[in-house]
């Protein structure tokens, strides 16, 4: 049976456009440190990890945000020479993970407390998929977006290749101007590019599901130079 396009609503957002106040929030975090306490479980979860990647002892992949575990197993697929992490803060989600192959891990753990321990542990990460987060739309939960948010700086600098995917244009557009600002601040060059795409394959739920309902799909890359 046809999918009713209508079933599977657009982002709305009180935004007509990037948030006036990105610029002021960006070069608010820049150059400063998140020191929230990093959770207990999330700690214990990383070192769990961390012995899994140093028995493997080669370059890793980081899945963030990543559901029921699907796109995990594609990028397991795509980089068979990685160790592919898949982490999502959702025990529940990750019950529907199935079964892990040789090259993957899923771990339950707060999502910007892993990102610090990958970056003081220096983690050599050579891709991160950032797949359909949460763009919290409403301009006053702006600050609730990664790139608003404090632990950007922390995001940028985990991998030399960072792939964001969204149905919301505003937040791709606000992702990649945060990156550029982000990266000339920290004197850390990026190459920065914002795409419409059409997966052939479709490799979340919610990409699948977006898909199939006729939404325009964004992609953003975020590489170092």
């Amino acid at each position: 049976m046809e999918m009713d396009k209508n079933a599977v609503k657009k982002v709305f957002s009180n935004q007509e456009g990037p948030h006036e106040n990105l610029k002021e929030w960006v070069m608010r975090y820049v150059n400063t440190q998140y020191l929230r306490p990093i959770a207990e479980h999330t700690r214990k979860a990383f070192f769990e990890v961390e012995t899994f990647i140093e028995k493997r002892a080669c370059p890793i992949v980081l899945d963030s945000g990543c559901g029921t575990g699907r796109s995990t197993q594609v990028l397991a697929q795509k980089f068979p020479e990685c160790t592919v992490i898949g982490v999502d803060k959702s025990e529940v989600r990750l019950s529907r993970s199935g079964k892990p192959c040789e090259n993957l891990m899923w771990v339950r753990a707060e999502l910007l407390d892993f990102w610090r321990l990958v970056l003081e542990n220096k983690w050599e990460i050579k891709f991160h998929a950032l797949y359909y987060p949460n763009p919290w739309p409403k301009a006053s939960e702006a600050t609730r977006r990664f790139h608003f948010h404090p632990i950007f700086p922390t995001l940028l600098k985990l991998a030399p290749k960072t792939e964001l995917r969204t149905n919301w244009e505003i937040y791709a557009e606000e992702f990649a101007m945060a990156s550029v600002l982000a990266g000339d601040m920290l004197k850390m060059p990026l190459s920065v590019s914002k795409h419409i795409f059409q997966p052939e394959i479709p490799e979340t739920a919610f990409e699948e599901k977006y898909a199939k309902a006729g939404q325009e799909l964004f992609c953003v890359m975020v590489e170092h130079k």
